[in-house]
């Protein structure tokens, strides 16, 4: 643990977001997970300038799919957020949209040819990373518990069923 981590509630003072949210984002693959669970879980002191970013970005009208899209390639491409380009004395600050996606800074870095993707794609197209589930907490006996990510296949499903039998009948018996 670096002496610069933060706590969640930490970050969530420094950034302006809920702690909720910052989970999502967890969730989502925006930010990594923390070094530990509970108390004593500590994020990376990087977050707060990248949850800022996203914040920025999500202001700028683009979704979070495509957000995360972006990440993906700045962190892929091994390279720091990129900073907004400041806008010539002489264009109009106001109505003028700028674009600062990390695939536009990827391609003017000379490292993505190509066109740009488009504004706003599909959630459809969205990385396999940045996929849903959801945890259940399923109570074996007083103080036990069985935590499964959904969704299951059905033969996993039908297994899982069959654990949980075993274990209540084995705490019941005890």
């Amino acid at each position: 643990m670096a002496d610069d981590d933060v706590t969640l509630t930490e970050l969530s003072e420094q950034t302006g977001e809920s702690p909720r949210t910052l989970r999502f984002y967890v969730m989502q693959g925006l930010l990594s997970g923390a070094d530990a669970s509970g108390p004593r879980a500590r994020y990376p002191l990087e977050h707060v300038a990248r949850v800022r970013w996203i914040r920025a970005r999500q202001s700028e009208g683009l979704s979070l799919g495509r957000i995360a899209r972006d990440l993906q390639a700045l962190d892929t491409a091994g390279l720091p957020l990129p900073n907004d380009p400041p806008l010539p004395a002489s264009a109009p600050s106001v109505g003028v949209p700028v674009s600062s996606s990390a695939i536009d800074y990827l391609q003017r870095a000379g490292l993505l040819s190509g066109p740009a993707a488009p504004a706003e794609a599909p959630l459809s197209a969205a990385p396999a990373e940045v996929s849903r589930s959801t945890w259940e907490h399923l109570l074996l006996a007083e103080g036990v518990e069985l935590h499964v990510r959904r969704p299951l296949d059905p033969f996993t499903q039908r297994r899982v069923k069959q654990l949980l039998q075993y274990a209540r009948d084995t705490f019941r018996k005890s």
